[in-house]
């Protein structure tokens, strides 16, 4: 009995060394890649733009509250009661707006986001898996994501092929 366990757990321990042994990893920059692509270059641009744009918008509410904030501090001494709570209750409603806003431009540049980099992401995903194909890799990791990879050689870093590859198009070789 233990010499048939041992030799079970021998030709686990040797199968578990044979598979490791043809897997081969490699790892790429998605960084790097999407500096290179125009496209991505493009889209990034467009998001800027709109957040710009957003960004410029809420600035001037935020201008007209302070300014409307400031009339009312110099007026209010002059106020009645009941033109005090209006003014109160016009100033809290265009906070409350801004407020509502800013969280829907917040929301709108992360789907924007999503909607511009989709198309380039699934792009350099089908890239990535066929350079990883045609040169027999297992597993490809992204550089950036530093708690997976914590060690890369440099001779198996794929971001420039990946690169070619999207800027040329598909190879022949890939199925």
């Amino acid at each position: 009995m233990k010499k048939i366990l041992v030799a079970l757990l021998g030709t686990f321990m040797f199968s578990s060394i044979a598979i490791t042994q043809t897997q081969r990893l490699a790892f790429v920059d998605s960084e790097k890649i999407l500096g290179q692509l125009q496209e991505a270059q493009d889209a990034k641009a467009a998001v800027d733009d709109a957040v710009n744009q957003w960004q410029d918008e809420l600035n001037k509410m935020g201008k007209d509250l302070d300014s409307s904030l400031q009339d009312y501090q110099n007026k209010v001494a002059l106020y009645s009661p009941q033109k005090k709570e209006e003014e109160q209750k016009r100033l809290s409603d265009m906070q409350q707006k801004i407020r509502d806003l800013q969280l829907k431009r917040q929301q709108d540049a992360a789907q924007l986001r999503d909607t511009k980099f989709q198309p380039i992401r699934n792009k350099v995903l089908k890239a990535i898996e066929s350079v990883a194909k045609e040169e027999g890799f297992t597993f490809v990791f992204d550089k950036l994501n530093e708690t997976v990879l914590l060690y890369a050689d440099v001779k198996y870093d794929l971001t420039w092929k990946v690169i070619d590859r999207l800027k040329r198009g598909p190879s022949g070789k890939s199925k």
